[in-house]
């Protein structure tokens, strides 16, 4: 029985001269252009964010502090519902998740929780993230054992 291809014939179809040309035939090959035009921006932080919101949001109905991802997308849906409770425990989340060693008593939580909640004049998820993690003031560090 003979089969469609054999090894000699791949190995003399593969010789060096045509190797060079390699680079340009996958830049060239109708996938390369698939990968890098719609599956690649897949790769972003951001795109990813958004699809683990849109995930988060279809398994949970409710949009609560502790249900919403903590990225941007989230931030964004507890400013929406404009509840100071919510923001305080987002805020809360976030807080343990990028500083986990930090004490931070209530009050310091409550003005977070005045400028971000979404009413009257509300602040970014940006500026969020920078009193977060560059703020010295916001919290008392301490040393797990």
């Amino acid at each position: 029985m003979e089969s469609s291809w054999s090894w000699e014939e791949f190995n003399n179809t593969t010789d060096l001269n045509t190797t060079s040309d390699l680079c340009e035939n996958v830049t060239n090959h109708w996938l390369y252009f698939v990968f890098t035009g719609y599956l690649f921006p897949l790769l972003s932080q951001r795109v990813r964010d958004w699809l683990s919101e849109t995930v988060n949001s279809l398994k949970n109905n409710k949009v609560t502090g502790q249900l919403v991802t903590l990225t941007e997308f989230g931030f964004n849906k507890i400013q929406d519902i404009q509840s100071d409770e919510e923001m305080k425990e987002f805020i809360k989340r976030i807080c343990k998740s990028r500083r986990p060693g930090l004490l931070i008593q209530d009050n310091v939580f409550n003005q977070l929780t005045k400028e971000f909640s979404g009413k009257g004049d509300c602040k970014s998820w940006r500026y969020l993230i920078k009193i977060v993690d560059n703020s010295r003031n916001i919290g008392t560090p301490f040393a797990r054992p």
